[in-house]
């Protein structure tokens, strides 16, 4: 069963650019995702601004509905914001169904949002969609 591990922050982030070549910049928090006592993925967070947060995820076929759950409720809750935006490579078609699945709107392209000639995808997740996803009621 995967789970996540909070408070380890600079450890998941250094794992995080070493195993995924991403340097993860200023983040927030940096969460990781454990399954059989081993780090499989992180969830980083990043570029929080009052009412909105980024979300970078990382780690292929570790996304679960119970994951997706509990980093909503990290955005509520923690952060206390009403909103959470994800980007991701537009050829990453796994990750762009995979966060409309879970409530995630369409909002854009991101020209050179990863990087030059490298297009982006911007989504967002917000209002009673992440109350939904998180358990909540709207506050």
């Amino acid at each position: 069963m995967k789970q996540l591990i909070y408070g380890h922050d600079p450890q998941i982030a250094e794992w995080t650019k070493n195993t995924f070549g991403v340097h993860p910049g200023k983040y927030e928090m940096a969460v990781g995702i454990i399954e059989d006592g081993q780090l499989v993925g992180s969830v980083m967070w990043h570029a929080w601004r009052i009412h909105d947060i980024e979300i970078s995820y990382f780690g292929p076929r570790t996304m679960t509905l119970g994951i997706a759950r509990e980093c909503a409720r990290v955005a509520i809750d923690h952060f206390g914001v009403s909103r959470v935006t994800a980007r991701a490579a537009w050829t990453n078609k796994t990750m762009t169904r995979g966060v409309k699945k879970i409530g995630f709107e369409y909002e854009g392209i991101v020209h050179n949002g990863c990087g030059v000639d490298k297009d982006a995808v911007m989504y967002g997740l917000y209002g009673k969609n992440l109350a939904r996803l998180a358990g909540k009621g709207l506050h």
